[in-house]
């Protein structure tokens, strides 16, 4: 091979005009546009995230052999939005006898069948309005039964999201964002030992549920307890309050033993029982508690009554006590559980 420094300065200028050349060819020959930046041209990207959008909100429509069963059809959807249950029901009757296949005619028949539940709907909402919010809050649960595979489940959730505040407040739902008095619980759960599921067989309401592996917690006259915050109420009229929910999903049949306590020491981090709370306040009763027993495997639901069934020392107020917490209860065997809907109720 010829050294490049021994070329003459001629054959040296060629050699380096040719390489430059080809230095600067593109990589690829792929068209630039695909490499476009979006911001460039933000009305395609916009128009282009739309037509994503409405494809992805496009629901199947029922098919009809004719024009006038596609009439009827669209009719019974105004009257239906109307709350013309009546009217709109006939409509999609006559759409029904319309449809070009068994797929569109199992459409317009939940329609039809949304209507029948219509007037149920109507009476709870006037009960809603006439402040009986335990009425309509039982009358939408029995809706959602039985036509919440049907249209009409929209305006059934409706109804539920309206009377759910009236009727009850939320302690710990366990989302991924918590609730205001669910969040210092949050902050102090026992990482090593508790941690949020999205698993919707653990879930009874909204999208999450708290699992906890409940025994091996803190010593006491050597005894082992274990508590998980769950929120704090200091700042809750709990007076207006007559019953506390909440259910557990219980992993074996294995009996465990636990106890909802209200105690006097603000929500911190699962360490030593210090001070009023924990279990020195559980043994003085200085505190408000329920004790109860997990037998079966699957989900326990609970609904305890605040006036009834807490056991109470006289000296004590609600305006004493700052927090709520689960505890285990010797003699327990270990447990995994999952917690979930902890709320109040209102009379």
């Amino acid at each position: 091979m010829i050294a490049f420094s021994c070329l003459s300065p001629a054959y040296r200028w060629l050699i380096a005009l040719m390489l430059s050349v080809v230095l600067i060819q593109p990589a690829t020959s792929e068209p630039a546009t695909q490499d476009a930046d979006p911001a460039e041209n933000p009305e395609e990207a916009e128009n282009s995230e739309e037509d994503e959008n409405s494809a992805e909100d496009e629901s199947p429509q029922p098919s009809f052999d004719g024009d006038e069963a596609k009439q009827q059809f669209e009719k019974g959807l105004k009257l239906f939005e109307e709350r013309q249950w009546r009217d709109a029901s006939r409509s999609f009757g006559l759409a029904r006898k319309g449809t070009a296949d068994k797929d569109s005619r199992s459409m317009v028949s939940s329609w039809e069948k949304a209507c029948k539940g219509g007037k149920a709907l109507d009476r709870a909402v006037e009960d809603l309005a006439r402040k009986k919010y335990r009425k309509a809050w039982i009358a939408a649960l029995a809706l959602h039964g039985k036509y919440g595979a049907t249209p009409l489940v929209s305006p059934i959730e409706q109804l539920k999201e309206e009377v759910y505040p009236q009727l009850f407040l939320d302690l710990a739902c366990f989302e991924a964002e918590p609730v205001e008095v669910e969040a210092a619980a949050r902050k102090a759960l026992p990482a090593d030992r508790s941690r949020l599921t999205k698993d919707p067989d653990r879930i009874t309401e909204g999208k999450g549920a708290l699992e906890w592996r409940s025994g091996g917690g803190q010593g006491f006259a050597g005894l082992s307890f274990g508590r998980l915050p769950l929120a704090s109420i200091g700042e809750l009229v709990m007076d207006d309050y007559r019953w506390i929910r909440f259910s557990i999903f219980n992993e074996d049949d294995n009996f465990g033993k636990f106890t909802l306590f209200f105690g006097k020491d603000e929500i911190g981090p699962n360490r030593a029982w210090a001070g009023a709370g924990g279990i020195a306040g559980l043994l003085r009763r200085d505190c408000y508690y329920h004790h109860f027993t997990l037998k079966k495997p699957g989900w326990n639901h609970f609904r305890i009554d605040l006036t009834r069934e807490l056991s109470m020392n006289a000296s004590v107020a609600w305006s004493d006590l700052l927090s709520l917490y689960l505890m285990t209860v010797p003699p327990s065997h270990p447990k995994k559980i999952t917690i979930d809907a902890v709320k109040l109720e209102r009379p």
